[in-house]
């Protein structure tokens, strides 16, 4: 009973923890810097291997300097994106309060341009803090109406918002002059010293596992571990340039610790020894959603970026990974220290940013000692075994009970919300816009409601047989005058009115129609229709559907998109039981398009998916056919039914390689077609495919 309570205390604590604003600041807005950190790696590692290949002394400066100049300015990314954050939680105009909070920081660095030393300690410090204290006080401030330049609408919201920032910033900015001049006046403020200095790297072990200790922690509550102890990491960066500097001399290196052994074999991966951690859960776990979230973070893992895993699985304030999650990297250092003292393996003598290729950092740094990157490897396999025992227990534990994952990452939401807040209009511009819209609206509805409406059937055809194995009921419509209307066009304009659900029931309803005259005639072909969100929204437009679709027996299926499924959790799961319960299935539509499809896939029990026409048009660039290729590979893994819409050429045919059934749909076959010319293309497939299968009959047969 006792270790019930201290665990549901411990796991309300972290989950309180989890949900402090400053914390979910801190972890969006430096999320946001990884493309900078990535480019800035890149420049870094360029500049490396121009070196080494013997390029010309500019082009190694010029490509270090991009990433010296890109890193300096971390502080001032770092400030913006954690300031963007907190004004959206405190509803504050995002983007001027952004670049308050990084005007805060110039107004740092420029004070402290005198004294070095605290400038080297404290500038990203108060780049983090500064945020998280300015930007409260911004809020209270900027509610007081005797603060507010513009007191009135008639500017626009943007303009208003924006100019009624400028005293709390000033106001805020001078605070922090104050402050900070008051300790500068202060000699051991002032006069700050290094955490450390190269004297502490004379006792690798002690600060080594410090160093990788401390960066777990941090990682673990969510604060970026070398952006948090970049001074510690300036001296460890010192340390390299000491061993490049000692080799040049045809001196033995001198410091087996540094940034360099750190980045190459405690954080393989990235922190925590992620890599070892993806290899652990791909070799131990049975869980698929675990499995596919270790495959989609591998590829930024391999330049040691563990990002997903951090805030996916997640990490972060998970004390069932917490053990491994320190240790690993811990044992990682004493190893690889214990290997470059006893002369089995180089020195790192060559500076690499933590974002360098894993195998490529160790061969580099070391300057190609192929040891380094057997070690690397072993490393990974020992951080494996480490974390072994808590992927299997982490299994175990889920299988056992019901988890309740709270996201703290409401994103969708926020971004929702900059849209709003940042394409507001004036209102008098608005007031007459919305009046125009809805004058345009009933004039298209009124149209629209004297247009003839009708199915068209696009064939679904196997890959492998040839055969028109299935087809999609598409919603076609002619005005009073006969033209055939856009479907995208009218579509829009039902959603915008709120028909969608009764037109789902519509559609549903001639499809079952058409299923009954083509099964008078003898003739039989399963077909799908379109589902849209709105028809989820209530139980009554849900089991209507169902009630109709039953009498099909499962020949009609049912084809969700993806933003379908973020509805109501509880009516989706009744409608897939329903459409299982008498033989039909569930297909993603424009799979990958939408919101983050992955997770439906382990959520909800889906039959198949619909490859958007999109990823086949790109299958024509090196990116777009590894993207095509991994979908592919993705559905074998999970056993699902694969449907590819859009395929227009024989080049995209061609294309499509998998180890399942294909289904084709697109102009290649067919373009939609009327239900009284289905059963003759049916007829047509079958003779073609016979006669192909004959082709490749031996002569003797």
């Amino acid at each position: 009973m006792s270790q019930s309570v201290f665990k549901l205390f411990l796991t309300n604590r972290l989950a309180a923890l989890a949900g402090a604003d400053s914390l979910r600041a801190i972890r969006e807005g430096l999320l946001w810097l990884l493309p900078c950190l990535l480019v800035s790696a890149a420049f870094l590692v360029l500049s490396v291997c121009a070196r080494l290949l013997g390029a010309p002394d500019e082009l190694v400066d010029f490509l270090a300097g991009l990433h010296e100049k890109i890193s300096g300015t971390l502080p001032l990314l770092v400030a913006a994106s954690i300031g963007y954050m907190l004004a959206i939680r405190y509803r504050l105009p995002q983007v001027p309060v952004a670049f308050l909070c990084l005007t805060h920081v110039v107004i740092a660095i420029y004070l402290l341009q005198d004294y070095p030393r605290a400038a080297a300690t404290l500038v990203l410090f108060i780049a983090i803090a500064s945020p998280l204290v300015n930007v409260p006080i911004i809020a209270r401030l900027y509610r007081q109406p005797w603060l507010r330049l513009v007191r009135e609408n008639v500017v626009g919201y943007n303009v208003r918002d924006s100019i009624n920032v400028v005293i709390p910033g000033l106001l805020t900015a001078a605070m922090l002059v104050m402050v900070l001049s008051l300790l500068l006046e202060i000699p051991s403020v002032a006069q700050m010293q290094v955490p450390f200095d190269l004297t502490a790297l004379d006792h690798p072990y002690a600060y080594g596992l410090l160093i990788s200790a401390t960066n777990s922690m941090l990682w673990f509550f969510g604060i970026h571990g070398a952006h948090a102890m970049q001074p510690l990491f300036d001296v460890l960066d010192l340390a390299v340039t000491v061993n490049q500097l000692n080799v040049a001399a045809a001196e033995p290196a001198r410091y087996a610790l540094n940034s360099g052994l750190l980045g190459c074999f405690a954080f393989t991966g990235g922190s925590g020894a992620s890599l070892s951690l993806i290899v652990a859960i791909l070799l131990f776990s049975r869980d698929r959603s675990l499995r596919l979230l270790a495959l989609a973070a591998t590829p930024l893992s391999l330049f040691n970026v563990n990002e997903i895993l951090l805030f996916g699985l997640p990490i972060i304030l998970n004390p069932r990974l917490f053990l491994p999650f320190l240790i690993a990297p811990m044992l990682n250092t004493v190893l690889a220290v214990a290997a470059v003292q006893a002369g089995w393996v180089a020195p790192v003598v060559t500076g690499m940013p933590l974002t360098s290729p894993v195998l490529l950092n160790a061969y580099l740094s070391t300057n190609g000692d192929w040891a380094a990157v057997v070690l690397q490897l072993v490393l990974v396999a020992v951080g494996c075994l480490v974390y072994a025992p808590y992927v299997i227990a982490l299994h175990r534990q889920q299988a056992e009970e019901q988890n309740i994952y709270i996201r703290s990452f409401d994103t969708t939401f926020r971004s929702l919300e900059e849209k709003g807040r940042l394409f507001e209009l004036d209102p008098v511009v608005a007031a007459h816009r919305n009046e125009a819209r809805r004058t345009e609206e009933l004039e298209r509805i009124r149209l629209i409601s004297e247009y003839e409406f009708h199915l068209e059937f696009q064939p679904q055809i196997s890959k492998v047989s040839g055969l028109c194995i299935g087809c999609e009921a598409l919603m076609r419509a002619r005005d009073k005058d006969g033209r055939a209307q856009q479907p995208w066009e009218f579509l829009r304009w039902l959603a915008q009115a709120n028909l969608m659900a009764d037109v789902d029931l519509w559609v549903a309803s001639q499809a079952l129609e058409q299923y009954r005259r083509w099964q008078k005639i003898g003739f039989e072909l399963p077909m799908t229709i379109n589902v849209t969100a709105a028809t989820l929204s209530t139980p009554e437009h849900g089991e209507r559907l169902l009630e109709i679709l039953a009498q099909a027996h499962g020949r009609i299926s049912v084809e969700l998109t993806e933003d379908a499924l973020v509805g109501d959790v509880q009516l989706i799961h009744r409608l897939i039981e329903g459409l299982h319960g008498f033989g039909a299935k569930l297909y993603i539509d424009d799979f990958g398009t939408g919101y983050s499809a992955l997770s439906y896939l382990h959520q909800f029990r889906i039959d198949g998916i619909k490859i958007d026409r999109s990823f086949v048009v790109a299958h024509r660039h090196a990116n777009g056919e590894r993207v095509l290729s991994g979908m592919l590979r993705l559905c074998e893994t999970l056993d699902l039914d694969i449907i590819v819409e859009g395929v227009e050429t024989r080049e995209q045919y061609d294309a499509l390689q998998s180890s399942r059934e294909l289904v084709i749909q697109g102009w290649y076959f067919s373009k939609a077609i009327s239900a009284t010319q289905m059963p003759a293309f049916v007829l047509q497939r079958q003779e073609l495919a016979a006669g192909e299968r004959l082709l490749i009959l031996p002569n003797n047969a």
